[in-house]
């Protein structure tokens, strides 16, 4: 079926990205190309003064973030969460979103261990009312769910990808994806230890991280 550049989805993946690495953008650029999205924002969230003491700035975070997608026309990135001044909820983001982009569906990246605790975050049940969810899983791997995130995973799974596209919202799609095991609470403890952090995260950021001397 031939999509309108109208139709064809966006996709958002949020995350603290401090700093941003390959298991962040690997995942991210599959789910982009095997969905065919027309953009993929990635969105760092917002981190309260008080917590990113040895970590980097907003300022920091965003500008490694545009270093490491500077290659990917299809990537973008999304500043809304890291300039609100409080932590936000992922509701209030998607309403905002949508009242953005009225007719473009919506899909929402994230992790199966956030799948898990879905059922944890604020007004979830809101949440698939304003985008679809794309699970980014490693292959063969089958989350364990609880009653309630499993009643909504029954009700709105789909493996048409077609679906992302012809529907505003309101669907689950797991997309199999390669999984690094590769964390940013690792990369700074690396740095802090003086050992290389190379091949974990994109020269450019990498570079970033030496000029500014970042989580030493």
């Amino acid at each position: 079926m031939h999509q309108t550049n109208q139709q064809q989805a966006i996709g958002f993946l949020g995350g603290t990205f401090d700093p941003i690495h390959f298991g962040h953008l690997r995942p991210a650029l599959e789910i982009s190309e095997a969905l065919s999205l027309r953009q993929l924002f990635i969105m760092p969230n917002h981190i309260a003064p008080h917590k990113s003491a040895s970590h980097a700035s907003a300022k920091q975070r965003c500008e490694m973030v545009r270093l490491a997608i500077q290659q990917q026309p299809r990537m973008a990135i999304d500043t809304r969460e890291l300039n609100r001044a409080a932590p936000s909820y992922t509701i209030d983001t998607l309403k905002e979103l949508k009242a953005l982009y009225p007719t473009t569906p919506i899909c929402f990246i994230m992790g199966m261990d956030s799948l898990m605790g879905f059922d944890t975050w604020f007004q979830w049940q809101e949440i698939l009312n304003y985008c679809h969810l794309i699970i980014s899983q490693r292959p063969q791997w089958d989350g364990q769910f609880n009653s309630a995130v499993q009643a909504v995973v029954k009700r709105c799974k789909t493996s048409n990808r077609h679906d992302l596209h012809n529907l505003q919202s309101g669907k689950i799609y797991f997309q199999n994806t390669s999984q690094f095991d590769i964390s940013s609470t690792e990369i700074r403890q690396l740095l802090r230890k003086n050992i290389s952090i190379n091949y974990l995260l994109p020269e450019a950021v990498n570079d970033y991280i030496k000029k500014h001397q970042l989580y030493k």
